[in-house]
Formats: structure tokens, C-alpha cells, sequence
């Protein structure tokens, strides 16, 4: 097999592109973009046999800062494709450290979650997943919580309970009968007893959130009036850290903000200058005491 061929020739032999190139008849184009698809399929596995953290003096300075528990920092690069893998890969080594054996792991809405769980390696553990919210509708890009749970169970040998509604409801009265149902309810009690929540944060920036993308404009701009600054499982906080009451809130369907901060490993992946000041106020006020963020967004965290 040709990529494997080029593979072998490069990493157990030593030869360069070039010379690889000249010995196959192949262009130096060429070999550069099959040595990248030989990583990217898993042919090609490198490990770096070193202890020190990529970002070890941020991290603990954001621990120092927050008191955190423990924080996990990617590097910061203009591609943004990069990025979200990076972050990704730096939050699904973290988080498979925190599950153990029986373990229910809390899972919210949310495509940096997403990122995270995609990079999950296959290791079986036998904990459960469940969903903190109800799915979002539409194309959310694989980030429902339902769907990550599956994936999560699927990679760990664990088990993945669904929650059997909406994450919005037409209104708080259509809400307060979804929570009468027993799916829903008994789904919602089992999450509400987790030992790891991982959440995204959202931000109030339009177009930077599932949820904020989902609201009409009157809506949003009655969160920003209530001191709306981020969401965490569709929950918006203020920069206190406290609830954010309103339409909006009673029509969500997922566990409120003081059954998430009952949880007792809460885990918060965001990155980017608009989660910043969400991430700050969660961060200042314990709604997270894990963090995976990435190198730019821990500098603007630790500046003021």
C-alpha cells in the first residue's frame, strides 16, 4: 500500500519528502499530503515520551487564580479547524482521567463538547452518560447531548440514556408537562446525581452559541436586560454567577443552575474572545472547577 510505503520510508528510514518523492516517482506535494493522511487515519501514532505540560506555568496559574481543581490549555492557532481539534484533543485527555468505573458523566448541549468527544479514544471504562438538556432541533453538527452520550457509551463500553424532549419548549407551561413525564423526569433525577459535568459556556455575541442562535431577537435582548454575560447548559448566569429568570428560562427543558453546580466535577470547555467575559464570571463564581481552554483565551483570563 502506497501510504504505507511512504510512511515507512519516512518515519522507520529517515528519508526526506523529497527523497521518498524521487524513490516512488511521486511529487514532494504529494508525499507531504499522504505522510498528513497517514496521522490523521491513525496508521501513523506519534508519542512524545515527556512529562512537562505544553502550557504547565498558565495552568497553574489559572488553578492559583480560580481556584480550580485542575485546568488544561491547547495552543492557539489561526486555523480554525486546527484550533477546535487541538482544543479537542487537549479536553478528551483530560476528561478520560475523570471517569472511572460506574461514574455518571453529565453531558449539555454544546460544539465544543462536541470537539471533545470526537477525540475520545477508545478505552472501556463502563460508566453512564446522560444528558444535562433536551436536544436542540434542527442541524446541530452532531453537539445534542443525546448524540454525544451515545458516542461517549459507544467508545467507553458505557451505557447512554436519552432525554425524550426538547431543549426548548414551546412555552413554560409546554416545559412543566415535559417535566411530568416519567422519561423525562427519571432521566433528569439520574443526571441531576452525576459525578462529571462537562459543559460548554456560551457567550452573548450573536452567532457564538447553539442556544443564543435559537432565540428570537426580544428574547435575547431580555437576557442581556437581566444581566445576561454567558450560559452554561442553557442556563444564562449573570456576572455574579446567579440565574437569569425569565420566558426563556422557564421554557428550558434540563437540570437548573443550582442542581449543575451540585454536581461535584464540572468540567467547562470554551475558548475565543467572546467567551471571555462568560468564562470569567463562571470561573469567579465556581459554576466550573475544571477548565479546558486554549493559550490566547488563558492569557486574557489571567490580564485583569
Amino acid at each position: 500500500m502506497l501510504l504505507g510505503r511512504v510512511a515507512r520510508m519516512y518515519y522507520e528510514h529517515g528519508l526526506t519528502h523529497q527523497e521518498i518523492a524521487t524513490a516512488l516517482g511521486l511529487s514532494r506535494v504529494r508525499v507531504t499530503r499522504l505522510l498528513a493522511e497517514a496521522r490523521d487515519s491513525g496508521l501513523v501514532e506519534i508519542i512524545v515520551h515527556v512529562d512537562d505540560e505544553l502550557f504547565g506555568e498558565e495552568e497553574q496559574a489559572l488553578v492559583n487564580r480560580f481556584g480550580l481543581i485542575q485546568a488544561w490549555i491547547s495552543p492557539s492557532v489561526a486555523d480554525g479547524e486546527k484550533a477546535a481539534k487541538s482544543l479537542g484533543a487537549v479536553g478528551a485527555g483530560g476528561l478520560i482521567n475523570l471517569i472511572e468505573k460506574d461514574s455518571i458523566v453529565a453531558l449539555s448541549l454544546s460544539s465544543a463538547v462536541a470537539r471533545v468527544v470526537e477525540e475520545i479514544p477508545s478505552r472501556h471504562i463502563g460508566a453512564s452518560f446522560v444528558p444535562v438538556t433536551g436536544s436542540s432541533s434542527g442541524l446541530v453538527h452532531g453537539s445534542n447531548p443525546h448524540e454525544l452520550a451515545l458516542t461517549m457509551a459507544a467508545r467507553t463500553g458505557g451505557r447512554a440514556f436519552h432525554l425524550p424532549s426538547p431543549l426548548l419548549a414551546a412555552s413554560g407551561e409546554a416545559a412543566t408537562s415535559m417535566y411530568n413525564d416519567p422519561g423525562v423526569r427519571e432521566v433528569l433525577e439520574l443526571a441531576a446525581q452525576a459525578d462529571v459535568l462537562i459543559a460548554g459556556l456560551g457567550g452573548m455575541t450573536q452567532g457564538q452559541g447553539i442556544l443564543l442562535n435559537s432565540i428570537a431577537p426580544d428574547e435575547r435582548s431580555e437576557l442581556i436586560d437581566g444581566g445576561a454575560v454567558g450560559d452554561i447548559a442553557g442556563r444564562f448566569f449573570t456576572a455574579a454567577g446567579k440565574p437569569v429568570q425569565g420566558k426563556l428560562d422557564a421554557r428550558l427543558v434540563g437540570l437548573r443552575l443550582d442542581q449543575l453546580l451540585a454536581i461535584r466535577l464540572r468540567l467547562g470547555v470554551a475558548y475565543g474572545p467572546t467567551k471571555v467575559e462568560a468564562l470569567r464570571a463562571a470561573l469567579e463564581n465556581k459554576l466550573v472547577n475544571i477548565l479546558v481552554t486554549d493559550s490566547d483565551t488563558a492569557r486574557a483570563l489571567l490580564s485583569s
